[in-house]
């Protein structure tokens, strides 16, 4: 049984191609990543700041302005509590779905294996 290859949301946004580089490209974003974590971790902040964004929830503290060689700079705030866990849970759920992903092409691949065996087998058959 061999399935049609139809492309999930999770390979349209975190693709390999042939180089040793990981494309990840989600709600507008691209980004070329030489890791793999890092292009998790770059696909769950996306995801992530997606999300918060349609919700209208902050995922930065208020900035803070910072006097730097005399002058009078804004740094970015911090991320919040709120948006570290949900990244921490959308990191996690992307490894889960890859891993499943994996799981069933290697039992699609037994399977296929199984069925030529059985076909090979009925071939010979004496009558």
């Amino acid at each position: 049984m061999t399935t049609s290859k139809v492309k999930t949301g999770i390979d349209a946004a975190f693709s390999r191609p042939l180089r040793p580089v990981y494309v990840v490209s989600r709600h507008g974003f691209r980004k070329r990543c030489l890791s793999r974590s890092a292009a998790l971790n770059n696909l769950a902040h996306y995801m992530t700041t997606y999300a918060f964004r349609l919700a209208g929830v902050r995922t930065h503290y208020p900035d803070m302005p910072v006097q730097r060689d005399g002058v009078l700079v804004h740094q970015l705030g911090l991320p919040t509590e709120i948006y570290l866990s949900a990244h921490t849970r959308c990191v996690r759920r992307i490894r889960r779905l890859l891993a499943r992903k994996r799981e069933i092409k290697q039992w699609q691949e037994k399977h296929d294996a199984l069925t030529e065996q059985y076909r090979e087998f009925m071939k010979t058959k004496p009558f």
